[in-house]
């Protein structure tokens, strides 16, 4: 069995209630895993959070070790994954020392708050050889292969929309973008984001692309909603509208990912394409901030950093 170590397993963090039941289906009677059958060879071996009362109940659910400090499971565990959502502002210190090791990680959504935490953690990657992967599930939805197909037999492309339900942009509007990312692909020019507040649902945003084989450069929509798992729609004469069933193999799917890197050492998607991944959320999460809804180059993003959703749960000076 592959081991894998839980980075930061708070309250913002998928791994407890939803990859957790797949990884270790045997300490879930119910819901996703209700079939009691392993649909991976990863076995959660070791756990550190901030808060230990949390890595203990997570550690005596699905059996794992509790470590004391942040970079303890180097050595002891085959990948990592890096999940609560609460700790990105510190993901590149808490990445910090299994990149250095070449520990293979998982780097939950949306990577970095910044391109500054962004360039940070991919330069480590690099240096050492360390695979990474980070993105939403439904960059991994069984849907999107033959929405690939479609968008790659419909160029030169005129348009694109996605639908993702959403509650705030931070934590889950970022899927509709990175859903977008994995349809159409990059070459992205620049993102508005128009919405009352990033913190709710309700809000718009506008990717506009670099044209594509000799085509004019095209824009995409992303409307976030409350009720609309995931709709993607392919504009023009060739145009399609396809649903994304989340059921549980689109859950699934992603923790396969995550095996297959552990195992492979080969990333799904570049260091550059991380980037730029990276870019598509900061400029759109910098339109509503800080310009009004008006759309933001990824070449001006500059050193600015969004914004947390919830209080950071670290002390200050504690990676010091």
């Amino acid at each position: 069995m592959t081991r894998v170590g839980v980075l930061a397993c708070g309250r913002m963090a998928h791994i407890a209630g939803v990859w957790g039941p797949i990884i270790e289906p045997s300490v879930d009677k119910g819901g996703l895993a209700a079939a009691q059958t392993r649909m991976t060879d990863l076995r959660l071996t070791h756990v550190w959070d901030i808060d230990r009362r949390l890595a203990d109940a997570f550690g005596h659910k699905y059996g794992a070790t509790v470590v004391d400090e942040y970079g303890d499971m180097v050595g002891k565990v085959d990948g990592i994954i890096l999940d609560d959502f609460d700790s990105c502002l510190h993901f590149k210190d808490l990445a910090r020392p299994y990149l250095e090791a070449g520990v293979p990680m998982f780097i939950n959504r949306p990577f970095a708050l910044s391109l500054a935490d962004a360039g940070q953690i991919i330069a480590l990657g690099q240096k050492h050889d360390t695979p990474i992967l980070s993105g939403s599930s439904f960059e991994y939805a069984p849907e999107l292969k033959e929405i690939r197909r479609q968008v790659a037999a419909a160029t030169p492309i005129s348009g694109y929309c996605v639908a993702n339900s959403s509650t705030d942009y931070a934590s889950h509007g970022v899927h509709g973008l990175f859903f977008a990312y994995a349809c159409v692909g990059g070459g992205i020019r620049s993102v508005a984001y128009q919405t009352r507040d990033w913190r709710s649902s309700g809000g718009t945003l506008r990717i506009e692309h670099e044209g594509r084989d000799g085509g004019l450069p095209f824009t995409g929509s992303v409307k976030e909603t409350a009720n609309d798992c995931g709709r993607f729609s392919l504009c023009g004469q060739q145009g399609f509208d396809t649903a994304v069933e989340t059921n549980t193999a689109f859950w699934v799917a992603i923790v396969q990912a995550m095996q297959k890197l552990f195992q492979t050492r080969r990333m799904p998607q570049t260091y550059e394409q991380l980037y730029e991944k990276t870019q598509l959320f900061l400029a759109g999460f910098k339109s509503h901030v800080e310009c009004g809804g008006a759309p933001v180059p990824i070449d001006q993003i500059g050193d600015w950093q969004a914004p947390l959703l919830n209080p950071d749960p670290y002390p200050e000076g504690f990676f010091a």
